[in-house]
């Protein structure tokens, strides 16, 4: 009874299984009686059926139309998506919020639900719905009480989760709680006593019966059990099935007897074949183990007219199971032999194409025939290496451009830019027959891009970076082949003037040529040209891009202090107040980078210490003019040392003061005091003296070392005097201008050799007036000099 009353479910899964496809909108299991309890709480669900569409849809349509008698104790239907069943949802009915249902006022309710699918028909049915009271025990019924239990058969097919079985009760109570104890089946109960099939399907290699004790329990916790015993029974499913139905080969005539004409396979189990039709067959044979299908003698059409077209019907069955069998038809067409290949025109394509030619071009028509047959079906098929397969295409017998012909690249480049194919030219026959058309295609350059201009353009270089110095290198780049082949030139002002700077013109390399001053110029703005070349096959055609490069000059701590003015001659009385200043030294660095204040320090002409310095202000201690004491001198020649920063490294010069001491005596009146003369104590004045002894071995290496100058110098001498007497010039040979990179080292040597002459020419020292004053170490004597000539000359 349990089964039967499940039978529309079990009719829709095993139509879903074989492929039925049902075109009408259906609701399972409606209409149906379910009972729920009068003391069933608001949300409960007290019913549950399948809704089936043709299509999973979003806007299909469940509603629930009437209600007998009317209330409001029931929730509009809720749909969703079954977990088990494909194109099927879910349809629960719940009770309201309002829902208080009593058996005593109705007993019976009776709903009228409307179903639609998209594009299908309307559907109505109804579901009745009776209220129990709330006052019986679960009382189990039938066999399944018993103390043997009930038994049930199933398939060992069966579909997953079907249920299979419905627990029998005596009087139908909602709430009840169905659960199977000791459950290691795989087998599992509904919340409505329906006991359903493994999810996982089963495996008699362990188990073909089970037994299932199954437990009622209501609220209340009263309950009754029953026995369930589960056979499982085996099925035998057809399982032979040729892989394709039919199948169609062609031989070629005069091969031998007992060769191998095609083989035939089918899925299955302990799988044999036999040819079934025709009954009286003498040309072919089957292997019954493999399949495999042999011709019995030497097929010639000559001898066996009839052996052109053949149809076998061949059959595998199962050794085990004879029934389960399958047939495939089997065409074999016996073809004449094929001996001449095909002829074509032309048999060699050469040409040259630039890289620019167009996909698709059509390169040459392709005229071929076959002898045996005449214009029988041919096949074209271009081939290659990996660098020139998919260059060419056949469009019919057409040989067209595939893909872009690319001179830019070393692959190419080293096959001498050329791509090499062959065209196969193939019948339809059998055995097929082969010609070979050889195709070589040159191709030539296209000048297509410009130059780029580099990533970075940003160059630092020191103020006293020397003639010649590389400050960077300006890396352009070009996509035509030969890669990046440009010539670099600056784009200078009309002014004539010599440039600061030097570019190579194959390397991009920017040289120094004239001395920096970063006080004077800090930064440099230069353009660059870049333009390509060697790069398509005119040679006049050229593109070009102009680059805007920044070159930062580096301050560098490179100029002593100058001071203003550097000799200075004053007058001062000997009775100046010690805490005035004597005079101010007005010094200052050219460097922008020294932000350090100045130094000065008295190292030279400061007798008995009479003055000293706080900064750049002279002050002067008393001065002594007793004869019978310490008599300073009435001028001072103070030479005072500026450097530019008090810890090394440092630049300095050295300023001198000239300080005429004016002694003043000041009148002191006469008294009658008695004065008592102190003892004259002797003053001891220590001077030290400073010179300069060698040590021996430094007195060697000096006159080493003066003997390698002398040598040196009469070495120059006499090259100068050979390269005065005139000599023949000697032939130019001409260079090679085809290679442009393997020069550029000696065009920029040769450019920079003449910017050097000519610097040299216009850069000539002048002397100037002497800016400082200082005193020899070894005679004492003093001398001015010049601190940016070096000249000197003693006082």
């Amino acid at each position: 009874m349990g089964v039967f009353r499940n039978l529309p479910l079990l009719l829709l899964l095993i139509l879903g299984t074989s492929g039925v496809f049902v075109r009408a909108t259906a609701l399972l299991d409606l209409p149906r009686t379910v009972n729920v309890s009068e003391n069933a709480l608001p949300g409960t669900s007290i019913a549950e059926f399948v809704l089936n569409c043709t299509h999973l849809n979003s806007n299909i349509s469940v509603t629930l139309q009437s209600v007998t008698p009317p209330t409001t104790f029931f929730n509009p239907p809720a749909i969703s998506p079954s977990d088990t069943m494909d194109k099927c949802y879910s349809i629960k009915i719940t009770l309201s919020p309002s829902a208080a249902l009593d058996a005593k006022q109705v007993n019976q309710y009776t709903l009228v639900l409307q179903a639609q699918c998209p594009t299908e028909k309307l559907v109505e049915t109804q579901l009745f719905v009776q209220v129990m009271p709330e006052d019986a025990a679960p009382q189990c019924m039938g066999k399944f009480a018993s103390a043997d239990g009930d038994l049930v058969e199933v398939p060992e097919n069966v579909a997953p989760l079907l249920p299979i079985y419905t627990v029998i009760l005596q009087r139908p109570v909602s709430g009840l709680r169905f659960t199977i104890e000791d459950n290691n089946s795989p087998f599992s109960i509904s919340s409505s006593g329906q006991v359903l099939a493994s999810e996982t399907g089963f495996s008699l290699r362990h188990h073909n019966q089970f037994r299932l004790q199954i437990l009622v329990t209501d609220r209340r916790g009263r309950n009754c059990s029953g026995i369930l015993k589960v056979q499982v029974l085996h099925v035998h499913q057809p399982r032979v099935n040729f892989t394709v139905p039919w199948q169609a080969v062609m031989v070629q005539e005069n091969t031998g007897p007992m060769q191998r004409v095609t083989q035939v396979s089918a899925s299955g189990d302990h799988v044999r074949y036999e040819i079934i039709a025709p009954a009286f067959h003498r040309l072919y044979t089957i292997n019954p183990r493999t399949g495999e299908i042999h011709n019995t003698y030497n097929v010639d059409l000559g001898q066996f007219p009839e052996a052109a077209h053949t149809q076998l019907l061949v059959q595998a069955y199962d050794m085990l199971h004879p029934s389960d069998r399958a047939t495939m038809t089997l065409n074999i067409t016996v073809l004449k032999a094929n001996v001449l290949a095909p002829r074509c025109s032309p048999n060699v394509f050469v040409a040259q194409l630039p890289e620019t030619t167009p996909i698709g071009r059509t390169l040459m028509t392709l005229t071929c025939t076959d002898p045996d047959v005449g214009n029988s079906s041919l096949h074209y098929q271009v081939e290659g290496d990996q660098r020139s397969h998919y260059k060419f295409r056949m469009q019919g017998h057409q040989l067209q451009v595939n893909t872009t012909l690319d001179y830019d690249s070393e692959s190419i480049a080293a096959a001498g830019f050329q791509y090499v194919a062959t065209i196969l030219v193939t019948d339809s026959r059998q055995p097929p027959q082969t010609t070979s058309v050889s195709v070589l295609v040159t191709v030539t350059p296209v000048n297509e891009y410009p130059p780029a201009c580099p990533v970075h353009s940003t160059f630092s270089v020191r103020e006293d970076a020397a003639f010649g110095y590389i400050i960077g290198f300006v890396n352009g780049t070009d996509w035509d082949y030969p890669f990046n082949s440009i010539i670099y030139s600056l784009v200078g002002d009309a002014g004539g003037s010599l440039p600061d700077f030097y570019i190579g013109p194959w390397s991009g390399t920017i040289h120094v040529l004239r001395p920096l001053d970063y006080e004077r110029q800090a930064t440099y703005q230069l353009i660059v040209q870049l333009q390509d070349a060697h790069n398509d096959v005119d040679p006049k055609f050229q593109l070009s891009v102009s680059c805007s490069i920044t070159i930062n000059v580096q301050d560098v701590n490179d100029q002593p202090p100058i001071c203003q003015p550097m000799i200075k001659e004053l007058s001062i009385y000997s009775t100046l107040a010690p805490s005035q200043p004597v005079t101010y030294l007005e010094c200052s660095d050219y460097d922008r980078s020294t932000v350090l204040p100045l130094c000065y320090t008295i190292v030279g002409g400061n007798i008995n210490e009479r003055f000293h310095l706080r900064g750049n202000t002279l002050y002067h201690n008393r001065f002594s003019y007793d004869p019978d004491e310490i008599f300073d001198p009435l001028t001072f020649e103070l030479l005072v040392e500026v450097l530019d920063s008090c810890s090394p490294p440092h630049h300095s010069t050295t300023a001198t003061v000239i300080v005429h001491v004016i002694p003043w005596a000041t009148t002191v009146p006469t008294t009658s005091t008695w004065l008592t003369t102190p003892r004259t104590e002797p003053l001891v004045i220590t001077r030290t003296d400073y010179f300069w002894e060698p040590t021996p071995w430094f007195m060697v290496v000096l006159t080493t070392s003066s003997i390698l100058l002398l040598a040196a110098l009469g070495w120059l001498a006499w090259r100068l005097l050979c390269r005065s007497i005139p000599r023949k010039p000697a032939q130019l040979l001409l260079q090679d201008r085809s290679l442009p990179h393997t020069d550029s080292v000696n065009r920029e040597k040769g450019a920079l050799h003449d910017l050097s002459k000519e610097m040299d020419s216009s850069s000539i020292l002048s002397l100037g007036q002497f800016d400082g004053r200082a005193q020899d170490p070894l005679t004492g004597r003093e001398y001015l000099f010049n601190s940016s000539t070096g000249a000197r000359r003693w006082t």
